[in-house]
């Protein structure tokens, strides 16, 4: 039989043993409920059943191949990207203020360039009309 390629292997051990350790946890607990336990024992009997609580949250994780690991570092990827994601926001809103007043200046300046315009061919209308007296005066 061959082993699955890229860690599927590892997984399949690792649920695997998971099932056991879960299956075997069911049938200490099965046993310490038909099997009196004596007074002596009980502290380590406590003990047992302890440890064996705390570590069935780690078992079922296991056992759905979720890993708190995985989990941490995929809500830090999240919380970067949102972060990213701010960034971009902020970065963009302030482009769209710079095109804005971009805008706005060249309109300004287009009517002042017509203002300049206007006020040139006004002069030059001047200028010739001035010329053309002038000129009627002398002849």
């Amino acid at each position: 039989m061959a082993l699955p390629k890229n860690g599927v292997a590892k997984e399949l051990r690792s649920y695997g043993g998971s099932l056991f350790i879960f299956l075997f946890v069911i049938g200490i607990i099965i046993t310490l409920l038909h099997f009196p336990v004596l007074d002596a024992n009980k502290e380590v009997v406590m003990m047992l059943i302890g440890t064996i609580a705390a570590s069935i949250p780690i078992i079922i994780s296991s056992i759905t191949g979720t890993k708190p690991d995985d989990i941490n570092a995929l809500k830090q990827t999240i919380e970067k990207k949102e972060h990213h994601i701010e960034l971009l926001t902020s970065a963009k809103d302030d482009l769209e203020k710079m095109v804005i007043n971009l805008q706005k200046e060249m309109l300004e300046n287009q009517d002042n360039m017509m203002d300049k315009i206007i006020l040139k061919a006004a002069m030059d209308f001047d200028d010739i009309e001035y010329a053309k007296k002038h000129i009627k005066d002398i002849d």
